[in-house]
């Protein structure tokens, strides 16, 4: 008797953004030899062979010479290298994608004279310029103290959170566990997010004095995962002041992609000014920020002025929503094997081609490498 049995199978390594995907073929053929009578049946060995074939896929974020969301390109437009390999790119996809979003609220004592900011820049988050029903997306919000509280949990009833988010942003005297707060934000959207593409926003000082995880660990920890950082803090120079007549966030309006709306990029402060105000803990908050940031394929905004704040929060959730996705197959996948059970670290670098065709372009957000184990 002869049996074939053919199973497909996907699997996610380490390093998943990019997400690696494994197809595998298992054939497995058996022959089972019935004996004359009196004699003791026989089986064969099973043999089996395997093959396997990777994918690495690459979300990638891309503006214009005008600072808006580049649109229109092609997978001709781009060159992915790998370890300096140059990769042959199979498919490049871009369309708007629904995405689960966790928004890491810092409410911490550092944030006491900031929590208006934090209310308007979560605000800017939610997408209120197409139907809730056509778009998919949903949000779960943490705030971070010395405990990390969800506040509330995941939703795409964005009205319904926007009435809500005032009342659950309150300042507290609490020191800053925000490596915490980034550990439980993202094993929760592993757990419960219900779309693929997926973000964590933090909306902090960046400081952190009262976490179990370290800095290092939880860098280690999203280079493991799927799901991109992105930071936005208020410059040390901002006028206190004016963060109590911030005037609320027009709720329709927001520039689309593509529109001639230029976003500020990354802009870290340097908190050494007569008007530097933050304590000990939070001087090393852009450094942090940055490390998560760069560890996942993300950024760091950082508003020096209030105006500023809900243009950096939009081109954020826009970069998110609006992605390329680049697929290819790598070309020395068989090239260094690591020992089972390791992991062998391979560097990406992507840019735009031909670079005089797109002079003033910038790639800032992809990750900058993957793992794989073998």
């Amino acid at each position: 008797m002869r049996g074939i049995y053919i199973q497909a199978t996907s699997y996610r390594f380490r390093g998943c953004m990019p997400t690696i995907r494994r197809l595998f073929l298992f054939l497995a053929l058996s022959l089972a030899v019935r004996s004359a009578p009196g004699t003791a049946a026989q089986t064969q060995p099973e043999v089996r062979f395997v093959t396997s074939v990777e994918l690495v896929q690459i979300p990638v974020t891309v503006f214009d010479d005008k600072g808006s969301l580049a649109t229109n390109l092609s997978k001709d437009d781009f060159l992915v290298l790998e370890d300096g390999v140059e990769q042959k790119i199979m498919y490049c996809e871009r369309e708007r994608q629904p995405v689960s979003f966790v928004i890491l609220d810092d409410l911490s004592s550092s944030m006491t004279d900031k929590i208006p900011f934090v209310q308007e820049a979560t605000l800017s988050i939610l997408d209120r310029d197409e139907p809730q029903v056509q778009i998919g997306d949903e949000f779960s919000v943490f705030g971070v103290e010395t405990r990390v509280t969800r506040l509330a949990p995941f939703t795409a009833d964005q009205d319904d959170l926007e009435r809500r988010l005032p009342a659950l942003l309150a300042p507290t005297n609490g020191s800053t566990a925000l490596f915490d707060g980034i550990y439980i934000g993202v094993t929760a959207l592993k757990r419960e997010a219900t779309n693929k593409r997926r973000a964590v926003i933090i909306i902090s000082d960046g400081g952190d004095n009262h976490s179990r995880y370290s800095l290092r660990d939880i860098k280690g920890f999203l280079q493991e995962a799927d799901v991109p950082v992105f930071a936005v803090m208020a410059a040390p120079t901002l006028a206190l002041s004016d963060l109590f007549t911030m005037p609320r966030i027009k709720p329709r309006g927001s520039p689309r992609p593509g529109e001639d709306s230029k976003p500020p990029f990354p802009d870290l402060p340097f908190p050494n000014s007569p008007r530097d105000y933050i304590g000990p803990a939070e001087r090393h908050g852009p450094r942090n920020m940055q490390t998560v940031a760069q560890a996942t394929g993300g950024g760091v905004f950082t508003a020096r002025k209030l105006e500023d704040l809900s243009r950096i929060v939009r081109t954020i959730s826009l970069a998110v929503r609006y992605q390329y996705v680049l697929t290819y197959k790598p070309t020395n996948q068989h090239a260094g094997i690591a020992a089972e059970g390791t992991a062998k670290w391979h560097k990406l670098h992507i840019e735009l081609r031909p670079k005089d065709k797109f002079a003033g372009y910038g790639v800032p957000y992809y990750k900058r490498g993957y793992g794989r184990l073998e």
